[in-house]
């Protein structure tokens, strides 16, 4: 078998699950595919990619490329590599689509990596029953995870082709650097100016992420105590920018720019500002694990999310994790069940902890992304206990291994011997070569 595995563009995420993928592939061969070497929402920097990968279109982002190029050139590269199973990047935009079809036509066998869940889905009427037939066209999935499951096999994908682990990150590498950057805490601390005690978030800066009502309740966790030392940093950039630093001047709140913090070592000391919010700007992948180390909690509160690998890094680095619940990682990564950790609490954490009974995680909380309360009364709690904090972030680093890298390769071995099964509308099937996949212990 020759394992074609396009996404359509590769930055480090999906390095690390080829690089996964290649160790266990045995005796198949796995080749690495991207549509464009550049893309409009990502701004990965990179030099000579780790992999031996072949480009489609290498002059233009993914977005500017007319759907019969990308046709063309797919049905040119897979014929050239020998490929006789791809693993996709789903049916949508119009670029993903072309290479589907590109693989279609040419007979290929085809795996579908998705991340959308029901409550992402956006296609009605019309729409809806195109997605049902494009989904048909695939012969197996990797998807994020439960709810991604039971969401294509809604569409029809029968449920023993739909394999969960799609989204992973390079546990270890955060880990190790997270360890490295905590041991390093007052060096680290001051080269890049942060606060001795703060709730992180990290990603862009775009509507859906629901920034505003994390700030919002910042604030409430601001005015529940005089004494409150947190702070908040949110590391990212995009359009929603400029509104939210409105958004902190009309709050009252201290703002402060880390734009250009981290740029050389100095002996000044940490800063000892007033608790506010910290704008550090978009950083690249191998400096966000100090942001992730030096953290009491990492806070993605988006109005949906298809899954949220910021949540994966976090757990990794050993974080409680405050997850919105309409996020697509927030079943299968945030546990239920308590802290298991005996907790002394004051008879206003007990009245608190009664109000989040619903909402508490072996390794974080969930919350309502529409309501500021909903957030407000979990961080309120997190910051003041340090034990819970700890006992949540050992449990978070225990359940991400679910999610590793191996995992994907697994898995997406898996799938890819399941797309040479039977299908609907095939009457049967070549021969093929089986897919070696390593056991689990």
């Amino acid at each position: 078998m020759t394992l074609g595995v396009v996404w359509a563009q590769y930055g480090p995420y999906h390095f690390a699950r080829f690089s996964a993928l290649q160790s266990l592939a045995g005796a198949t061969r796995v080749c690495a595919v991207e549509i464009a070497s550049q893309t409009r929402d990502y701004q990965w920097l990179r030099s000579v990619p780790p992999v031996d990968l072949t480009t489609l279109c290498p002059d233009c982002a993914v977005e500017q490329l007319p759907f019969l190029r990308v046709f063309l050139r797919a049905r040119q590269v897979f014929a050239h590599l020998g490929i006789n199973v791809c693993m996709l990047p789903s049916y949508s935009p119009s670029q993903s689509l072309a290479v589907l079809l590109a693989a279609k036509s040419l007979g290929l066998r085809t795996v579908m990596m998705n991340e959308t869940h029901a409550g992402t889905a956006r296609a009605a009427g019309l729409a809806a029953g195109v997605k049902r037939r494009l989904v048909k066209l695939f012969d197996s999935a990797l998807v994020g995870g439960s709810p991604h499951r039971n969401y294509f096999a809604s569409l029809g994908m029968p449920p023993d082709k739909i394999f969960i682990g799609y989204d992973s990150v390079d546990n270890d590498f955060f880990a190790r650097k997270a360890e490295e950057f905590r041991s390093r805490q007052s060096e680290v601390g001051r080269q890049y100016d942060l606060p001795e005690h703060y709730f992180l978030s990290l990603g862009r800066f775009i509507a859906k992420k629901n920034l505003a009502t994390l700030i919002l309740a910042f604030r409430k966790v601001l005015d529940s105590s005089r004494i409150c030392q947190t702070h908040l940093v949110l590391v990212g950039s995009g359009e929603e920018e400029a509104a939210l630093r409105s958004l902190c001047r009309e709050l009252y709140l201290p703002t402060y720019d880390k734009t250009t913090a981290g740029k050389e070592i100095d002996n000044r000391k940490r800063s000892t500002e007033p608790p506010g919010v910290h704008f550090y700007g978009f950083r690249q992948i191998e400096e966000n694990p100090l942001f992730y180390a030096l953290a009491d909690a990492f806070i993605l509160p988006s109005l949906w999310e298809e899954w949220g690998l910021v949540v994966n890094e976090a757990m990794a680095s050993g974080l409680p994790v405050v997850v919105s619940e309409t996020v697509g990682c927030a079943e299968d990564l945030l546990k239920p069940g308590s802290p298991r950790v005996p907790i002394n609490l004051s008879a206003d954490q007990s009245a608190r902890l009664t109000r989040l009974a619903g909402r508490i995680r072996q390794n974080g909380f969930v919350f309502n992304p529409n309501s500021v309360e909903s957030l407000a009364d979990v961080l309120i709690f997190l910051e003041e206990d340090s034990m819970i904090r700890q006992y949540m972030g050992k449990a978070s680093g225990e359940l991400v291994r679910e999610f590793s890298c191996e995992n994907f390769a697994r898995n997406a071995l898996l799938a890819a011997q399941a797309a040479f099964g039977p299908r609907a509308n095939h009457e049967g099937s070549p021969a093929h070569p089986k897919v070696a996949v390593p056991q689990t212990d």
